[in-house]
């Protein structure tokens, strides 16, 4: 009798919808356009439905009117989880002074997933991010992770692909000459090529000495092989396309990043079938390589077919990524149509960096979703859920309880202000 009683208690309707979620009539915001006036219906972190009439309950259910969901954000550019005040040099893990350590460098090994920086991103409707290493001795700055900002935040892929910086900061690394830095670059993939062919009598110390240590020799092995992708940051017209013509020589797979002059070279790029990390906000010269830099560069980069992801903004890439979302909005202000800026940090970076998700909202896939309090590219909207991998992330960071914590205190010190007046 017990079990019985106990099989209609777990098969009642209240267990069979436990941890849904249905949001009803919300505008949902994507790569393949706008679809207004849905409900969406989450169930065990699964979307399981998305409909313009549901009538399943839910244990949760919000009225979506007037809002908008989009899936998580992503930042093509960070040091999350590497830094946490960039002027203690104590808490800075995303580059290295060691010169002898170039495409080796992870530093994915030093993520710290307690760090204050992941909930106040995602708390804001970031959920994945690149962890970028930055050059410091030698152009070849190390490998790119992928990161994830859950509830356990962590790291989905600790070599995705390895970072150069051909930059006028990674020029000067080099000798201060393009062709220098270029002819060194050379020398490191021609290399790889060799000691993976002659990786046996090189161990054994009857091959030709290298110039990088063996242990960079094997992290670029699967770039000149073609598994792995070089992303390359260069910003001058002239210098991409050296890249590119790089890229083609040795039959790399080529991701740019910053461009700022690559409008200059659109047609180009999107010939190499290169895809390009931008911040589509950036357009002062502050160096000669920035002189072309204009606020329209995603919108003619995306007119000639270059897929694009967005970082930004600047030097709140980190600290602030999330503000990637503003970004994105100057995108549209300045002739980017809407659904390609939302693709550029939702789908697009999905499909480039193979995450679990299609960076569109599809039923059967496992929820990675903001819900907007607006239309997500107003500067006015904030996030008031984010699901990420499935799970409801706690909306708290240590920004917030700091705002909670004194809001009272100097509510009343105004309001005691205004009666003194």
């Amino acid at each position: 009798m017990k079990l019985i009683f106990l099989s209609l208690i777990l098969f009642s309707p209240f267990f069979a919808n436990a941890e849904s979620i249905l949001i009803r009539n919300v505008n949902i915001l994507e790569s393949t356009g706008i679809e207004e006036n849905v409900s969406i219906l989450i169930k065990n972190g699964i979307i399981k439905s998305i409909d313009s009439l549901i009538f399943t309950e839910a244990t949760e259910e919000i009225d979506g009117t007037g809002k908008t969901v989009t899936a998580g954000l992503f930042n093509g550019k960070t040091h999350i989880g590497a830094v946490e005040v960039g002027a203690i040099d104590s808490t800075v893990d995303y580059h290295t002074n060691n010169g002898s350590i170039t495409a080796s460098f992870k530093p994915s090994e030093s993520f710290n997933p307690h760090s204050t920086l992941i909930p106040h991103n995602r708390t804001h409707g970031l959920t994945q991010a690149l962890l970028v290493p930055e050059a410091e001795t030698h152009m070849i700055a190390g490998q790119v992770a992928v990161i994830e900002l859950g509830n356990t935040p962590k790291v989905l892929n600790d070599s995705f692909g390895v970072a150069i910086d051909f930059t006028e900061h990674g020029v000067s690394i080099m000798g201060g000459s393009r062709s220098s830095a270029l002819a060194k670059l050379r020398v490191a993939l021609d290399d790889a090529k060799d000691f993976s062919r002659n990786r046996k009598s090189a161990l054994a110390g009857e091959h030709r000495a290298y110039d990088l240590s063996y242990a960079d020799l094997y992290a670029l092995q699967p770039v000149v092989e073609g598994v792995k992708p070089i992303i390359v940051r260069v910003h001058r017209s002239v210098d991409i396309l050296s890249i590119i013509n790089l890229a083609k020589e040795f039959q790399l797979d080529l991701i740019l990043s910053g461009v700022a002059e690559g409008w200059m070279v659109a047609e180009q790029i999107a010939e190499s079938k290169s895809s390009v990390i931008m911040d589509p906000i950036y357009n002062l010269p502050t160096a000669f390589e920035h002189l072309g830099a204009r606020l329209d560069n995603a919108s003619i980069l995306h007119e000639k077919g270059v897929q694009l992801i967005f970082t930004g903004m600047g030097w709140h890439n980190t600290h602030s990524a999330y503000l990637v979302r503003q970004s994105a909005g100057n995108a549209v202000a300045n002739g980017l149509p809407k659904t390609a800026s939302i693709a550029a940090i939702t789908s697009n970076p999905a499909e480039i960096f193979k995450l679990n998700y299609s960076g569109n909202i599809r039923e059967g896939e496992v929820a990675n979703l903001v819900l907007w309090s607006g239309d997500p590219f107003e500067l006015t909207t904030e996030a008031e859920m984010v699901i990420i991998a499935g799970e409801k992330v706690e909306m708290i960071s240590r920004s917030l309880q700091l705002r909670d914590r004194y809001y009272e205190s100097i509510k009343s010190f105004i309001e005691n202000e205004s009666r003194g007046k």
